[in-house]
């Protein structure tokens, strides 16, 4: 029988597709200003709602993950959840949550650091039962505050205390906890809400003392080490056999006790309660933070109500890497703006952690990235449950494994449906009519091959039900890139070919078995699909041929000398072609890098005047529009449209293009001036055009930050993903080179002057054709 929380007092005496969003700055006098923020939304079930939140602020990236739960639905609940295993054990946040059945969650309290086993800090209610509480808590002031909820769904936070003693009339004691096990250095009050017996706690303490107790009467005493059944309607005071022998030698068989259990909460109507840290938001207002909380920028963990009580919000923010962390202050601030009213603290640095099951994912997974590295165990977690059992299937969705391939590779989809609840029901293949529509292909259950390139959707077909996805691109390979050169020492060595395509847009696909590979001497070595075995010792190479490209791997086996192999073959970038200006309807833009020489040589005023002049003249002709990338010194008067650098963010619409200068010389675009991924982001939305130009004095891969670089260029995935050409043009340097990776062209036009100050032979200029939605360009020699 569970021992009900009424017993006790009675002793006592007292959705479904994800979406990206960008927003304008915000900007908060406690702390950072968010000049972008990126965000991906998901469906949990119906009522909760999970979002990352990155946001590139002056401070740096802050990443927040946020999950609201809808508390009007009534087959929701939230709850602390701990070990299915062992009362006490530490466990990660994914199998506290996946163990107890909960759909969601975040790490909960504070607990001891050291050992496999601990307990939580503060106060524990399931049920209207009181699973755990400590009597040390706040009684040196208000540090850890605790949440409740009672029988009639009215919440509150507090600092809750409790006190407890155990008394035969002749001697009492104080008690360390209810059901809280830490060092045993003091008796505990322990009953079913812990185990059914000692068993465990003998494992992890020798010689422990346990009083039974029924009907307020002690019926046995054990001896020490002895494990003893917990009794259904009566409790254990356990201690240590030093305490039972030097402080509680009076309590024998037989004597009547009075347990005392007083609490700063009258815990009778409350339903559910958890602990934490200090308080964050008190009736909107931010609380001051207790020695408690961490100073600085840290991973932090909250969790807050909404002012009508509706809602429920928990948040995690990651810290300690790419995501620099938050203070108190603008932990209080981001809770307030997903719509906390009051909010509490709860454990954070390397605890904090969020995990989620969205409705496509198949499991619970950890959503954040911890700063630990890996997750930490953790004494308890909170959990959001979908009490609904699941129903019929209302709607289908089909999801693939990747939006791109390259022909003759699988791609992977996957169709479920979903019931009102939005939990997910699995749809057995053979139940479901697959079709792709665009390119062809053949189809193994929920596996597709396409047969040649093309972009394409898919369409699921269940009963009356039917799903599609667009968008899915089986792209051209552009080329093969294989690893490394094999060496092996002998005959009978063995190395196993790892094979990338690249495609005409960048995008990388792994094809290592589905590539063909010849042995040019095959009497060196053999292949079996992916993998060389050396017959004897020699020197050849492996023809890799795939999509009507090679590549070729060279082969060592023992001490000989490598061979020289023939030269790889690739596809032409099809946005590269040759530009010159027609009159054909389209727009046409010319981009020059720096022309003004900044160096400390000697140049010759003729050739300084004719070098720029020519470079003018090239720009200023056969385009609507001329642009300097870099600096100029070029005082004569335009002959076209002309937009020029001047080392802060500049933008212009013209012709369906969008083109937009941004400065990165302090290391990044964030060190130089933050507010410039504002005015990116604003201008670029508000524009709307099918081509993008970047044009920048550092190349992103060049940023100071490698986190920043990924964040930018995520930012560019965004336009890309919409269907966008994104140019990202650099002007640095003294040479000229162009890359393509993952539908972003990079290119960097060179200066016009060497650093000896003599004229460089690689000055180039980028020329742009634009005609709707198409583009091409062309890299040439001024």
């Amino acid at each position: 029988m569970k021992y009900r929380l009424g017993g006790l007092k009675r002793l006592m005496g007292a959705i479904l597709a994800a979406v990206l969003t960008v927003s304008a700055p915000t900007i908060w006098a406690f702390g950072a200003t968010t000049y972008y923020d990126q965000k991906t939304e998901q469906t949990v079930t119906r009522g909760v709602e999970y979002e990352k939140s990155s946001r590139m602020t002056d401070a740096g990236i802050q990443n927040l993950y946020v999950l609201k739960v809808d508390l009007t639905e009534s087959t929701l609940e939230f709850k602390e959840v701990e070990s299915t295993v062992e009362y006490g054990l530490k466990e990660t946040v994914k199998k506290l949550l996946s163990d107890n059945g909960a759909l969601a969650g975040v790490n909960s309290d504070f607990f001891g650091m050291t050992g496999t086993y601990s307990a939580p800090f503060g106060a524990v209610m399931n049920d209207g039962e009181i699973v755990s509480a400590g009597t040390s808590l706040n009684h040196d002031g208000d540090q850890y505050v605790s949440f409740f909820m009672d029988e009639d769904d009215n919440p509150f936070f507090d600092y809750f205390k409790m006190t407890a003693t155990f008394t035969n009339g002749e001697k009492a004691m104080e008690l360390a906890s209810i059901n809280k096990v830490t060092s045993m250095v003091f008796p505990i009050y322990f009953d079913r809400q812990a185990s059914e017996s000692t068993a465990d706690l003998d494992k992890r303490f020798g010689g422990l003392v346990k009083f039974v107790v029924e009907d307020d009467e002690i019926t046995y005493i054990s001896q020490p080490g002895e494990t003893v059944a917990v009794p259904e309607d009566g409790y254990l005071i356990v201690m240590s056999k030093d305490y039972r022998t030097n402080a509680a030698s009076t309590f024998q068989v037989d004597d009547e006790i009075t347990l005392n259990i007083n609490s700063s909460i009258d815990l009778d109507d409350k339903e559910f309660g958890f602990g934490g840290g200090g308080k964050l938001l008190i009736n909107g207002t931010e609380a001051p933070a207790t020695s408690i909380v961490a100073s600085g920028r840290q991973p932090r963990t909250a969790f807050g109500l909404s002012e009508d009580g509706e809602t429920a919000i928990f948040m995690v923010v990651d810290g300690r890497g790419d995501s620099v962390g938050v203070t108190h202050s603008e932990m209080a601030a981001y809770m307030k703006a997903y719509g906390a009213y009051n909010a509490m603290h709860l454990d954070g640095g390397g605890s904090s952690t969020m995990a989620v099951k969205t409705v496509e994912d198949t499991q619970v997974t950890v959503k954040n990235i911890v700063s630990d590295g890996s997750e930490r165990k953790v004494i308890n977690a909170v959990g959001i449950f979908q009490n609904a059992e699941k129903g019929d299937i209302e709607e289908i969705v089909v999801s693939p494994s990747m939006m791109r391939t390259v022909p003759n590779k699988t791609m992977t989809f996957t169709v479920y449906g979903l019931d009102e609840y939005y939990n997910r029901i699995e749809i057995p293949v053979d139940e479901v009519e697959m079709q792709a529509i665009g390119v062809d292909g053949m189809w193994n259950g929920y596996d597709f091959t396409p047969s040649e390139s093309g972009n394409f959707a898919v369409t699921a077909i269940y009963k009356e039900l039917a799903a599609y996805s667009a968008g899915v691109v089986s792209a051209q390979t552009g080329r093969l890139k294989p690893s490394a050169d094999i060496k092996l020492n002998g005959a009978g060595g063995t190395a196993t070919v790892a094979m990338q395509v690249i495609d005409t847009d960048g995008f990388s696909h792994w094809v290592s078995k589905t590539t063909q590979y010849e042995v040019a001497d095959p009497s060196i070595g053999t292949m079996k699909e992916n993998v060389f075995t050396a017959l004897k010792t020699g020197s050849t190479y492996i023809k890799c041929t795939r999509d009507g490209q090679t590549a070729y791997i060279a082969v060592t086996v023992g001490d000989s000398k490598a061979v020289t192999t023939p030269k790889a073959t690739s596809a032409a970038d099809p946005l590269q072609k040759t530009v010159s200006k027609t009159n054909d309807g389209a727009y046409y833009l010319n981009i020059i890098g720096t022309v003004t020489y900044t160096g400390d040589g000697k140049i010759d005023d003729n050739t300084y005047a004719d070098a720029r002049t020519k470079a003018r003249d090239t720009v200023d002709s056969n385009a609507e529009v001329a642009i300097y990338g870099g600096k100029s010194d070029i005082k004569t008067s335009p002959k076209l449209d002309t937009l020029s650098w001047t080392g802060g963010y500049r933008f212009l619409t013209r012709g369906g293009t969008s083109v937009a200068m941004v400065s990165a010389a302090s290391g990044g675009i964030r060190a130089t001036n933050a507010s410039q991924y504002a005015n990116l982001a604003r201008d670029l939305d508000a524009s709307d055009n099918s081509t993008i130009v970047i044009i920048m004095d550092k190349t992103p891969g060049d940023f100071t930050s490698a986190a920043e670089t990924a964040y930018f260029r995520g930012i560019l995935n965004k336009y890309i993903s919409q269907g966008k050409a994104v140019f990202v043009v650099s002007c640095s340097g003294v040479g000229q080179w162009s890359s393509v990776k993952d539908g972003i062209r990079y290119i960097n036009l060179p200066s016009l002057w060497k650093n000896d100050g003599s004229v460089n032979g690689n000055f180039s200029m980028l020329k742009l054709r634009v005609n709707g939605q198409e583009v091409s360009y062309e890299v040439a020699k001024v």
